[in-house]
C-alpha cells in the first residue's frame, strides 16, 4: 500500500472518529442546548435523580479527559448509591474503559461480570462481552474468554460467525483442554455453539485414545442436535480417528504475496495516538530497510481500535484475504494476544514489538516478541562477566516455578561453557517476602557474582536484602530492570547491578538512523522509546526476510525463530558490549562503561585458552551519560 495511500487513510479514521465523538458529546443530557428529563428515571425522582444526573454528568467529562482514578471514584459512586438509574449501563462501559488504562485487569473484569448480571438488555453488552472476552485472555483466563464469546455469539449468530464459516470464539475455544470444554458445555447447555463445543470435545477424547468416551458424546449430541452440520463432523471423527492428529492451518483465500507485511495498531479510539506513532515509526523503518537492501516491501496497515476482538478480525483480514507474509503489532498485550490466535490458525507468524504480557509468545510457535529476548540475554551476561570483567566464581538465586528454574539451568550452562562455576544455586517462592534462607546460603560460598532472573515485583524486595546481608558479590538481572518504579524504591541496593539492554539484539545504527529520522515534537515524548521498538523490530523483521530469501511463511517463521532464539551473541569487541549491556549508577540505567575495561577485554583475547583470574575490581568503574 502506498505510503500516500496510507496517511489518507489513516486522516479518514481519525476525522470519523472525532466527529463520532462530537456527535455522542451534543446527544449527552445538558450538552448541546438539550435539557436533562424531569420525568422519574428508573425508580429515581425529586433530589436523588438530580444527584445521579449530576454525577454522570461529571463523569462524563471526567473520562472524556482521561482522569480514569477520578472517574472510577464516581462510578463507584452512582453503582453503589444510585443502583437504579437507568445510565449505569453506560457508567460500567466508561468504568471498564477507565480500569484498562489504569491497568487495573481484574476490576475491569468485574465491571464486565456487573454489565452481565444486571444489564442483560443493554445495547452495550455486546461491546462489554467483545472487550471482556479479550481482558480473560490477556490474563490468561482462555475458559473466561470463550465462554464471554459464546455468549456474544448466541446474542447474534450470523454477526459472530467469520466469513469461512467459524465463529468468532473459535479464538478461544480451540485451545481449551477436554476438562475445560466440559465445564463450558455445562454453562452453556442452550448455546447456539453447544454441538460446535461437542466436536471439539470428541477431538479431545480421541487426541487421548479415549474412544469410547468420544462416542458417548457423539451419542448426546445426536440425542440434541442430530442435523447439526457439528453433529456430523463429530461422526465423521470417530469414523476415521487418524484425522484428528492432523491440523491444518487455514488456507488464504488468494495468494500469499511475499513482500506484503501487515501491520495492526489502533488508529481511532482511545489509543489512537499511540497507534499513529506506531504505524509512523513503521513507514520510517520501511522506508530505510527498501532503501539500504534494494527491496519492495510494503505495508498493510488495519485498525485494531485498541480492542481484542477487532484485532482479531483485522488479523483475519490480513491473513486470510490480503496474503500477508507475516504480521507487526498490535500496540496493547490483549489485541496482540487476540491477533496471535488468528495468525496461529492461519501459518502466519506475527512479530510483536511492544506486547507487555510475557506470555504472548506461548500463544503459537511463529509468534515472536521482539522486547523479550529469552537465552540472547543470558549468553550476553555470562559473556560480559567472563570474558569482560573476568569473574569465575557465580551463584545463582531463581524463583521456584518452572520459568525460574529454567532461566536458572540456561545461565548455568552458558557459564560453564565460557570456563566459569556455577559453585550454588538457591530458590524461592515467587510470592515470597523474606529472601534471608538462600541468600545467606549462597553467601557461604563467597560468589563473584549472583544471578537471579527476579521479577520487578520479587526484586523491590530482593535488592535490598541483598545489600543487607552482604552478599559482596555483583548483581546480574534481565533487561525488564530496566524499570524506572524499580530503581527508584529498591534505591542504593541495585548500584553496580547490570542487565541487557532490550535493544541488544538489534544494529546499534539502527538507533542512530531512527533518531536522525523520528520527528519527536510531533508526539509526547513518551511516545518515543514505543516507537523505536516499533522500528527497530520491522527493521529486524525485513532483514532477516530479505537475508533468509523466504519462499513462504513456514520458511519465515523458521528463519525467525532461529534468529530471535540465537544463543550467539557476536561481540566483535568493547563496544558491542556498551551497546547492549546497561548498569544501574546513582538512581539510574546508563550505558555498560566498557572503555574501562580495555585492559582485561586484550588479556582475556590473548589469553582465551587459560584460566583468567579477576584483574579490575568493581571500584574502576564511573557513572556515565544516560543512554537517550
Amino acid at each position: 500500500m502506498p505510503r500516500t495511500e496510507i496517511f489518507a487513510r489513516r486522516s479518514a479514521l481519525l476525522m470519523t472518529a472525532v466527529l463520532a465523538g462530537i456527535a455522542a458529546w451534543i446527544l449527552l443530557p445538558g450538552c448541546g442546548g438539550q435539557n436533562p428529563p424531569a420525568e422519574t428515571v428508573a425508580g429515581l425522582q425529586g433530589p436523588e435523580l438530580d444527584q445521579a444526573q449530576r454525577l454522570y454528568a461529571q463523569m462524563v467529562m471526567e473520562h472524556q479527559l482521561h482522569r480514569d482514578r477520578k472517574t472510577l471514584e464516581i462510578a463507584a459512586n452512582l453503582l453503589d448509591y444510585h443502583s437504579r438509574f437507568d445510565r449505569n449501563d453506560e457508567v460500567l462501559d466508561m468504568a471498564i474503559d477507565s480500569a484498562v488504562s489504569l491497568g487495573e485487569t481484574e476490576r475491569a473484569r468485574r465491571f464486565v461480570s456487573e454489565m452481565m448480571s444486571d444489564f442483560a438488555g443493554s445495547p452495550l453488552l455486546d461491546k462489554t462481552l467483545q472487550r471482556g472476552a479479550g481482558l480473560a485472555a490477556a490474563a490468561g483466563d482462555t475458559l473466561d474468554a470463550a465462554y464471554l464469546l459464546v455468549r456474544y455469539h448466541d446474542r447474534n449468530p450470523a454477526r459472530a460467525t467469520g466469513p469461512d464459516g467459524a465463529p468468532q470464539a473459535d479464538l478461544y475455544l480451540k485451545r481449551l483442554d477436554g476438562t475445560q470444554l466440559a465445564s463450558l458445555m455445562g454453562r452453556v447447555p442452550n448455546s447456539a455453539l453447544y454441538p460446535y463445543l461437542g466436536y471439539l470435545r470428541v477431538r479431545d477424547h480421541l487426541q487421548l485414545g479415549e474412544f469410547e468416551a468420544a462416542q458417548g458424546v457423539v451419542d448426546r449430541l445426536g440425542v440434541d442436535a442430530p442435523a447439526d452440520r457439528w453433529t456430523l463432523a463429530a461422526r465423521e471423527l470417530v469414523a476415521d480417528p487418524e484425522s484428528v492428529t492432523r491440523r491444518p492451518h487455514y488456507e488464504p483465500s488468494g495468494p500469499v504475496q511475499i513482500n506484503r507485511i501487515g501491520l495492526l495498531a489502533p488508529l481511532t479510539e482511545k489509543y489512537a495516538l499511540l497507534g499513529n506513532a506506531f504505524v509512523d515509526a513503521a513507514l520510517l523503518a520501511l522506508d530505510a530497510a527498501n532503501t539500504e537492501m534494494g527491496t519492495n516491501y510494503e505495508l498493510l496497515v488495519e485498525d485494531t481500535a485498541g480492542d481484542p476482538v477487532t484485532a482479531a478480525l483485522a488479523a483475519r483480514r490480513l491473513c486470510a484475504e490480503e496474503g500477508a507474509v507475516v504480521l507487526l503489532g498490535s500496540l496493547l498485550s490483549s489485541s496482540t494476544a487476540a491477533a496471535a490466535l488468528v495468525c496461529d490458525s492461519y501459518g502466519v507468524p506475527l512479530v510483536s514489538p511492544t506486547a507487555t504480557n510475557e506470555g504472548v509468545w506461548k500463544l503459537g510457535d511463529g509468534i515472536f516478541q521482539t522486547n523479550l529476548t529469552g537465552l540472547f540475554e543470558i549468553r550476553l551476561l555470562a559473556q560480559v562477566a567472563t570474558k569482560v570483567l573476568l569473574k569465575e566464581r557465580f551463584a545463582v538465586l531463581y524463583p521456584d516455578d518452572p520459568e525460574g528454574r529454567r532461566i536458572a539451568e540456561d545461565f548455568s550452562t552458558e557459564v560453564a561453557a565460557l570456563g566459569g562455576t556455577v559453585l550454588a544455586m538457591a530458590s524461592y517462592p515467587p510470592a515470597g517476602t523474606d529472601f534471608r534462607p538462600p541468600i545467606l546460603k549462597l553467601r557461604e560460598y563467597r560468589p563473584e557474582v549472583i544471578f537471579t532472573p527476579a521479577t520487578v515485583d520479587q526484586m523491590v524486595m530482593l535488592g535490598p536484602q541483598l545489600d543487607f546481608y552482604r552478599s559482596g558479590a555483583m548483581v546480574l538481572g534481565l533487561s525488564h530492570w530496566n524499570s524506572e518504579r524499580l530503581i527508584q524504591r529498591a534505591g542504593d541496593s541495585l548500584d553496580g547491578a547490570l542487565l541487557p539492554s532490550d535493544l541488544a539484539m538489534f544494529r546499534p545504527q539502527w538507533t542512530e538512523e531512527f533518531y536522525l529520522k523520528w520527528q519527536e515534537d510531533a508526539y509526547p515524548g513518551e511516545v518515543t522509546p514505543q516507537a523505536l521498538k516499533v522500528y527497530q523490530a520491522l527493521r529486524m523483521l525485513l532483514e532477516t526476510m530479505n537475508d533468509a530469501g523466504v519462499a513462504n511463511r513456514a520458511q519465515l517463521t523458521a528463519a525467525l525463530r532461529g534468529r530471535l532464539a540465537s544463543r550467539d551473541f557476536d561481540a566483535e569487541g568493547l563496544d558491542s558490549f556498551e551497546q547492549s549491556v546497561r548498569m544501574v549508577r546513582g538512581g539510574r540505567v546508563v550505558r555498560f562503561p566498557a572503555r574501562l575495561f580495555a585492559e582485561a577485554w586484550a588479556w582475556e583475547q590473548a589469553h582465551a585458552d587459560t584460566v583468567a583470574a579477576d584483574s579490575l575490581g568493581m571500584d574502576a568503574l564511573q557513572p556515565v551519560p544516560a543512554e537517550r
